[in-house]
């Protein structure tokens, strides 16, 4: 079964956000997933 997502908004630096989205368009991924993936090191790092 596929997971599931939970749909939210969140308030980034216009500038930052731009950075991110090239950054995934160069990494052929997309950015919900790229911050998914982002979160999961962060949580794993800190337990």
């Amino acid at each position: 079964m596929p997971s599931q997502k939970k749909t939210t908004s969140i308030k980034v630096d216009p500038e930052l956000w731009k950075e991110v989205k090239k950054k995934c368009i160069d990494e052929n991924i997309d950015v919900s997933d790229w911050l998914g993936n982002l979160i999961r090191k962060e949580l794993k790092r800190k337990s």
